[in-house]
């Protein structure tokens, strides 16, 4: 059962970038914005009456922990809610039993607190949350500083991302406990609204879940965690709220016909790039930006493991396209977002299906279709015999950093890949240390290792004399001198000067990587 506490907020009980240098949110039921459930009331608790279990507090701060925007009895819950007009009263602890927040610890911002009663003590419960804006959340059990919690009353820390979502767990004490959600800066985020989900905690794999829930998402089993795991056609975009397949979107006017409209919105519609003679495969498509989540997505197979393709992307109008090519299972493989016509060579590619996904960028919604041409060529050249051929190729390619029978694969550390070891993903690092795996830099095969965390070059001495402390990152960590520009970080998301990327110059004397 849901209380709604001093907030009016509508709940249902359905089921490493560069530091210096937004999925919208929806909630369940028509229209986006669900219903209470049943048994759920809005009456707001008296005044006069302290919440139940609340501490005893005398802090002004603690004012949101004894009169919570929500109390939250039944779990599943998804509760949807905002931090306009919420105000910034409590301030999290620095020490938190466990911090996950590369970026560091702040809560300036409005906050809206949830209690969560009737838990099962020594359970482990998930919380996640979604939103448009920047939001962390943190768990803890009691009020006990002028500040607001204590680091002995916080039992969990979370905002590991920059956007989108945030997932944390923490296991239930016999005792209610407050999730905070928060906004890193002073005042109200530009996007208020948010959805949090909390649940116990029921896979820790997707063997574990059912044929008709088959994907371990977060801790529960649903329909599906993003579009690659809808293989319907009809049914080809993930509602990743809800964790259901459903129908694409056709709003655009102009637009593809059917019935490739509306279904190559997801992958599992995607129109089949089938090469000729001469190994060319070309198709036309028409595209716009309403919403701003439309694509139209290609598939092409590779029949040899080793084959190299060539997608390029044209278009005639004055608009911006963007190109990226993922595997079977949703890895991202190459992208082109800031030239014209967009292009990806990809190199040494393993057999199986891939996918090409179409985009239209704009500030604003443009409902009017755009026509583009998509050609994607089968290269000569042989197979990949050691790690170096498959970071030749750097300008579009994501580096897959294992040469296995002719292909170039994704190193599957699993966790155990010691400092200096070769890595392409922080996953494959162990003991805390980061992956320098940047985006499209130049040899990757010698420079993509774990490094540990550092705060200054000192702390990089038992790496050897050839590594400095970056200096770029929220989290730094020791990473290889550089000696030329290309072997410095991109910043994907941030525009070029000249080139495909914006990428940070190697200043050669130091041997670190600074902004041009």
């Amino acid at each position: 059962m849901l209380r709604s506490g001093k907030q009016t907020v509508l709940a249902a009980a359905c089921s490493v970038a560069l530091a210096a240098l937004a999925t919208p949110w929806a909630g369940c039921g028509g229209g986006g914005v669900p219903g209470d459930p049943p048994d759920a009331t809005t009456t707001p608790p008296d005044a006069g009456d302290a919440p139940p279990d609340s501490p005893e507090t005398q802090y002004p701060a603690c004012r949101e922990i004894t009169t919570p925007t929500l109390y939250v009895d039944d779990l599943p819950a998804q509760l949807v809610g905002s931090l306009r007009d919420a105000g910034a009263d409590l301030t999290s602890p620095t020490g938190c039993a466990v911090v996950d927040a590369p970026f560091g610890i702040a809560t300036a911002g409005a906050d809206a607190v949830y209690q969560l009663d009737n838990l099962v003590p020594g359970e482990t419960y998930v919380a996640r949350l979604s939103s448009a804006s920047d939001l962390a959340f943190y768990v803890v059990t009691g009020c006990s500083t002028p500040s607001g919690p204590s680091g002995g009353e916080c039992m969990l820390f979370e905002d590991a991302e920059v956007d989108g979502t945030e997932v944390g767990r923490f296991v239930a004490p016999d005792q209610p406990v407050y999730l905070v959600v928060d906004y890193y800066a002073a005042g109200e985020p530009p996007y208020p609204g948010f959805t949090l989900d909390v649940y116990q905690e029921q896979c820790e794999s997707s063997a574990q879940c059912s044929h008709s829930e088959p994907v371990c998402r977060d801790g529960q089993c649903v329909g599906c965690a993003s579009d690659f795991d809808c293989d319907a056609p009809l049914l080809p975009l993930c509602n990743t709220t809800s964790g259901v397949c459903g129908p694409g979107v056709n709003a655009c006017t102009g637009d593809d016909g059917a019935p490739t409209e509306d279904r190559d919105d997801g992958p599992a519609g995607a129109t089949v790039l089938t090469p000729d003679g001469s190994g060319v495969a070309q198709a036309t498509g028409k595209i716009c930006n309403n919403p701003s989540t439309e694509l139209d997505y290609y598939r092409f197979h590779v029949d040899t493991p080793g084959e190299s393709w060539r997608l390029s992307l044209d278009w005639a109008a004055q608009i911006d396209l963007d190109l990226r090519v993922y595997d079977l299972r949703g890895n991202l493989y190459g992208m082109s977002f800031y030239e014209s016509p967009e292009a990806i060579t990809l190199t040494y590619l393993p057999v199986g299906d891939y996918f090409v996904s179409v985009d239209y960028y704009a500030q604003s919604t443009v409902s009017t279709a755009q026509s583009y041409q998509l050609t994607a060529q089968r290269l000569g050249g042989g197979s990949c015999t050691t790690e170096a051929d498959c970071a030749a190729n750097y300008r579009n390619q994501v580096y897959r950093g294992d040469c296995v029978a002719g292909a170039c694969e994704s190193i599957d550390g699993l966790g155990q890949r010691a400092a200096g070891e070769a890595c392409d993903s922080d996953s494959d690092c162990g003991g805390g240390a980061h992956c320098s795996s940047f985006y499209f830099v130049e040899d990757a095969d010698t420079r993509m290792v774990c490094g540990t965390r550092c705060d200054s070059d000192n702390e990089c001495a038992g790496m050897g004399p050839g590594y400095v402390c970056t200096t770029y990152l929220a989290e730094n960590f020791c990473v290889q001198k550089c000696t030329s520009d290309d072997q410095c970080p991109t910043s994907p998301t941030s525009y070029p000067q000249s080139g495909p990327w914006y990428r940070l110059s190697c200043q050669v004397s130091t041997g670190r990587c600074v902004a041009p």
